[in-house]
């Protein structure tokens, strides 16, 4: 049986989750162990599938550019269909993050487009296009709120 996250384990990955370029030095100090324990504690919990990566957040600089939440419903919550749609999404450029969720939605898609013409040939390409998917619902980001 693994142990579960102690307060350390939690702090640890709290401050990875707001900067994955902290040094072990810098989370150390944060967390005040040495920098030997704090690398020790990140390679168990990479070892334990709790920490999978770091990925970089990247400004889009373009002016133009959109982001677009799509909430797609499956036709239904099969192994089979989850992979065939996530087949078709996953070499789309413009998805920046999908989440498989509960509640009204089945799949949560964040989309990088430059305007909603690009955002319709997505749609046709790799939503309409693909029978796994029942019906969806576009939201349109304003502006960010953090």
């Amino acid at each position: 049986m693994t142990a579960p996250l102690d307060d350390r384990d939690r702090q640890i990955l709290m401050l990875l989750r707001r900067d994955a370029w902290l040094t072990y030095a810098a989370l150390a100090e944060r967390v005040h162990l040495s920098a030997s324990a704090v690398q020790r504690r990140v390679e168990r919990l990479i070892g334990r599938g709790v920490l999978l990566g770091a990925q970089a957040r990247i400004a889009d600089d373009r002016d133009e550019a959109l982001t677009v939440y799509l909430l797609a419903e499956l036709a239904d919550d099969s192994a089979q269909t989850i992979k065939r749609f996530t087949s078709a999404i996953s070499s789309a450029p413009e998805v920046r993050d999908a989440h498989y969720v509960t509640g009204e939605a089945d799949v949560v898609l964040k989309l990088c487009v430059d305007d909603m013409a690009h955002y319709d040939r997505f749609v046709a390409t790799h939503v309409n296009a693909e029978a796994s998917v029942r019906r969806f619902k576009t939201l349109v980001a304003l502006r960010p709120l953090t």
